[in-house]
Formats: structure tokens, sequence, C-alpha cells
């Protein structure tokens, strides 16, 4: 697996990258609505910002949609069993589709996980019948894992409590900020129309890091900055968009191993232990997946960021001391081939 070489970030930094994470303000001047927070200027908080996107820590600023809100997308987790020797052939051809959005060697008899999801009717089930078609993986070696319950997605990072190796690089556990449940949401009443469509391709689409950010947004909707905010704010009240800030390249700030920890719980405790491993903090995300009798029958899945390997194996450890359950799987990602974001189609 290739390793990324990790920045060094100061303390300031790592403050900047927690409130351009989680708080990023929905204001005309936002780089220095964040600089009286930190106590610097509104110019250092740009600069700092353009840095750390040039050194690959910031992967981009966008909004993350709320699919089911929006009634918009349908997802599967595939796992397939694939030969060393096609493995560079079969990734290239999964990793073509536009509605694959990750895409991991783990460490496991089945070798390649990806996730496939499809948005604007386009249909799940064909996608994933031509991709298994075109790579050639038999039934008997590929895994289809529809989501039945989502119980956390949250992909985020905790920098201010890092502590310093006199070195400016951060030492711990990868923690996420909030926990976020959900089961069979409605589509929201509050449906967004023309010119909300406009805002959100757009600002999914990525938000440049400049002094006027939202600008270019207003300009694409055709309305003025101080609609176009209220706008914003309007959708992310309602849900509609569930966060709008940076996602960050891990590896760049030493967050270098992952794994999806799969559990066999029996059906009822799903709800009860899920409720409980989307509670920890080093946990991004939590589902529970179908099962195929005598074939894969672990129902409950978790991810785990971590700054080494041994720091998730005690996670996952204590995870399981905490709800009672042996049966688990420790899948360690070997190599990312592909990791972005889902695109709503608007």
């Amino acid at each position: 697996m290739s390793v990324e070489e990790h920045c060094k970030l100061d303390k300031v930094d790592k403050e900047l990258l927690q409130h351009l994470q989680d708080k990023f303000p929905v204001d005309k001047r936002p780089w220095a609505e964040i600089g009286g927070r930190l106590g610097i200027a509104e110019e250092e908080v740009l600069s700092r910002s353009q840095r750390l996107s040039s050194d690959g820590v910031i992967r981009k600023l966008r909004t993350i949609l709320d699919g089911q809100k929006l009634g918009a997308c349908s997802s599967t987790l595939m796992a397939m069993r694939v030969p060393a020797e096609k493995m560079e052939e079969v990734v290239s051809i999964v990793n073509e589709y536009m509605s694959v959005t990750h895409n991991y060697q783990r460490e496991h008899d089945y070798n390649l996980w990806f996730t496939v999801t499809t948005c604007g009717g386009k249909d799940l089930r064909s996608t994933v019948e031509e991709i298994k078609g075109r790579t050639g993986i038999p039934d008997s070696d590929v895994l289809d894992l529809p989501t039945t319950r989502v119980f956390k997605i949250d992909v985020r990072f905790k920098f201010t409590d890092f502590k310093d190796n006199g070195e400016g690089e951060g030492k711990g556990e990868a923690k996420g900020v909030k926990v976020s449940r959900n089961t069979n949401t409605n589509r929201s009443t509050n449906t967004p129309d023309e010119t909300d469509q406009v805002i959100l391709r757009t600002m999914q689409n990525g938000i440049p890091l400049i002094k006027d950010p939202f600008e270019g947004v207003a300009k694409e909707a055709g309305i003025s900055q101080a609609e176009m905010i209220g706008r914003l704010r309007k959708l992310i009240s309602n849900g509609v968009i569930k966060r709008l800030g940076i996602s960050v390249n891990q590896r760049k700030v030493g967050i270098v191993a992952n794994a999806v920890v799969a559990w066999k719980v029996p059906q009822e405790q799903v709800e009860s232990v899920g409720n409980t491993l989307s509670s920890y903090k080093e946990v991004t995300h939590c589902y529970e997946r179908i099962t195929i009798p005598g074939k894969w029958e672990h129902n409950l899945f978790t991810v785990i960021h971590g700054y080494s390997r041994e720091s998730v194996e005690e996670m996952a450890k204590r995870m399981s001391e905490a709800v009672g359950i042996k049966e688990y799987l420790v899948m360690f990602s070997n190599e990312q081939f592909k990791r972005t974001s889902v695109m709503h189609p608007y």
C-alpha cells in the first residue's frame, strides 16, 4: 500500500481544519467569521486554507446532501473474490463507473470491496449486473449487500485533540464529531425548487477557496448573494444539506489505517448494538446490510479509522466487549483504488 507523506500541522492549522470541517459559516465573509473565532486575520485564514488545499490535506469544500430526504439514490456494497492476476483489469472496469464511489482492496478472501450508488432514476440492479458481467467474476465469488438500515454516516475527524510529538504530527485515535442516525427518513416536504437545485448542483461540485466563495454560486443560480445565502441556510435547516464543510485526506494527517468491521449480530439485538456502535466517535459509518445464508452472515458493518492497525484492532476489541458480540471480522484496507462522493442529479 502506498503511504502518503504526512503534513506537519501547527495548532492554528488544526483549529482551522476543525472549523472548516464542522462549522463553515454560511455568510458573505466566511473567512472573516472564522478568523474572529481563531483570533487571526481574514487574509491569514484564507491563505492557510489555500495552503492546506495545495498540500493535499483539504480535498474539497462542498455540501453533503441527504439522499434519503431527496429520495433520489439507491446503493449497495459489493465484494468480489478477484485472482491476483486479474485485479488490475477488474479494478479498471469497476472504476469506470461514476456510480462507484469507493473501491478498496481489503484483507479477506473477498478481497475487492466497492460501493455502487445510482441516482436520478438510474437502475441499481442493472448497473450491478453490468459490472458483474464485464468483470467476468462468477456469482459464486460475488457478494451483493444492500443496506437495510443506516445508523450513522459521518466522515469527520477530531483535529484539536491532537497531542504533538515535537514534530507537529498528531497521535491518538481518529475521531468523528457527530453521531448521525436515521431510519426510513421521509422525503422533506420542503422540496427544493429549480433555483435551489442549481445551488445544490453547483455546490456539490465544489466551492472554491477564494475571498468570495459563494459569489459564483449566486451567479450560476441567477440570484443575489444575499438571496443565495438565505436559501442555503434554509436547505441546511431543512436537512436537505446535511453538512457544508471540507473533506480531508486523512492520510495526510497521519490517519493511515482504516478497516471495515463486520459483525454477526442476532436480529433482535441489531438495533441496540447498532446504536451503541454508532455512538463511538472512532466509527464513521454504521450500517445494517442483508445476509446471504451459508455464504455471508455478518449483518452489521462499521468503519473505523486510526493512526495504526493496532489502534483500530484495539478499538474493535473494546467495542466487541461493550456490546457482547464476539463474532466479527476486521478487514483492513490494503489499497484505495477510488474514493469520491455521491453526485446527486441536479
